[in-house]
């Protein structure tokens, strides 16, 4: 068999620009606000190299991760622009490939366990969490197997076949429980993947990316001498294990940019078409140059308000701030207006959280007029609407919802949008139709934000109304 890695193909070359933008900034009387964000740049790892960055402005520091290759910087600005919103971003050109490679087993090699990398990713932290539960599952997995190779192997088919995929909030995150309750999204299923290798002193660390058109994943990878870092999607192998004809899978395929619907695929190749800008977890950014606190991150995806927690700080301001951005690639990436018009969804959503309803609704109106099929959108114009008790076109809104077009993530919205159409009939003293979005909701089984228990309060008596 051929040594891994490999490079597999053409490496491609796509010049690009994350643009970073701060609006609804109000300063309070007499003081002068401060904006801090954290973000992670774009890495040199396998299938990947940067070249070029261009950060404007200067950062007021440069962090650097030497173990897992990490690149963090830290913007700070001070006061509010009268004239628009605060404007960051950084140029960069990347070149990537798909990677892949056959393994011989016999050529493994054992672990330097007196190495900083070996140390490093063989802790338990965070959502990588070791516990007894996630010990004994490994080693009940793995069985009599000794090769670390292959007890990775037995844990990422363990997971492709035991894990269903449901999108997690923070608080409920971890590895333990995960393996408890058998569900989770990618960042779930990296994590019990990573934190089983590890209860076997297999050394293991998550890897974030943006997909390049937009949106979030993650996956992992283990470490196997002499071969290097191993990556693992065990996410996507539970996709095309269930139904590779999806419309998820489709998606997967035009986001990665690859063909392969064999779930085994996932286990020692990874696609072309991402942007790599976190290996590992939980990194420390403290910063001289920034004083005060010693924020610590899961992840960074890739920073500001993206990123959990927030890596985002806004400090003598009188309403919240909302801060959104995005890659763009190509002719168009020093077009301002452009990317500022393609975040109109996330900027909704952010207006949205700072309870400035009409500014989210005119967003998220703009962004359907652009595209008016995803679901997720027409949910968050409910909600909108919703907040400005315009209740007959929140329910038209939450409907679009339903018939609207999405991902993995579809099913978590489609049986949100059934409890809030709910709520608006009971508001509204239409019971039968309330009654008849919750047993919808109900018949999800999606439990987000504690809804199965919101929708049996909802289905004993109506949903009343509270002030805020």
């Amino acid at each position: 068999m051929t040594g891994f890695p490999l490079v597999i193909g053409k490496e491609k070359k796509s010049i690009g620009r994350y643009w970073c933008f701060v609006e609804n900034l109000q300063e309070c009387s007499g003081e002068k606000g401060e904006v801090i964000m954290y973000f992670a740049l774009p890495v040199d790892h396998l299938g990947q190299r940067i070249e070029n960055i261009k950060i404007v402005p200067e950062p007021v520091d440069i962090i650097e991760d030497g173990v897992n290759g990490n690149r963090f910087i830290i913007w700070k600005s001070t006061g509010a622009k009268k004239d628009g919103p605060l404007v960051f971003y950084y140029d960069f050109d990347m070149y990537h490939s798909e990677v892949g490679g056959g393994i011989d087993l016999s050529r493994v090699e054992p672990y330097d366990i007196s190495s900083q990398e070996y140390q490093r990713n063989i802790i338990s932290e965070g959502w990588l969490d070791i516990s007894e539960d996630v010990k004994l599952k490994a080693r009940e997995i793995v069985g009599a197997e000794t090769n670390p190779c292959l007890r990775a192997k037995a844990i990422y088919n363990w997971l492709a076949e035991n894990l269903h995929y449901e999108y997690i909030e923070p608080a409920g995150r971890g590895a333990t429980k995960t393996l408890k309750r058998l569900k989770g999204d990618c960042g779930e299923f990296s994590a019990l993947f990573v934190a089983m290798c590890r209860s076997l002193s297999i050394p293991a660390r998550t890897v974030t990316c943006n997909w390049m058109p937009s949106g979030g994943h993650q996956w992992a990878e283990f470490l196997l001498p002499p071969f290097g870092w191993i990556p693992v999607d065990a996410t996507s192998a539970n996709s095309f294990r269930s139904d590779p004809g999806s419309a998820v899978c489709g998606m997967l395929k035009d986001l990665g940019g690859f063909s392969s619907s064999d779930p085994d695929w996932f286990f020692g190749n990874l696609y072309r078409d991402r942007i790599i800008v976190q290996i590992g977890e939980n990194v420390n950014l403290s910063s001289s140059k920034v004083g005060g606190s010693s924020p610590v991150f899961y992840v960074l995806q890739p920073g500001g308000q993206e990123a959990i927690p927030s890596a985002a700080e806004f400090r003598g301001f009188s309403r919240p701030a909302v801060q959104c951005g995005t890659y763009v690639f190509g002719d168009r990436r020093e077009d301002e207006g452009y990317a500022r018009r393609k975040l109109c969804q996330s900027f909704g959503e952010g207006f949205l959280q700072a309870k400035a309803f009409d500014k989210a609704a005119n967003e998220l109106a703009a962004s359907l007029e652009d595209n008016p099929k995803p679901g997720y959108t027409w949910y968050l114009l409910g909600e909108a609407q919703f907040g400005m008790k315009d209740y007959r076109a929140a329910i038209s809104s939450y409907s679009r919802t339903i018939s609207g077009s999405g991902g993995s993530l579809k099913p978590v919205w489609d049986a949100m949008a059934h409890y809030k159409a709910g709520n608006s009939y009971d508001i509204l003293g239409e019971r039968a139709k309330a009654m008849e979005e919750y047993s919808k909701a109900q018949a999800s089984g999606i439990s987000f934000e504690n809804l199965q228990e919101k929708v049996s309060e909802c289905l004993k008596k109506p949903y009343i109304e509270t002030a805020g």
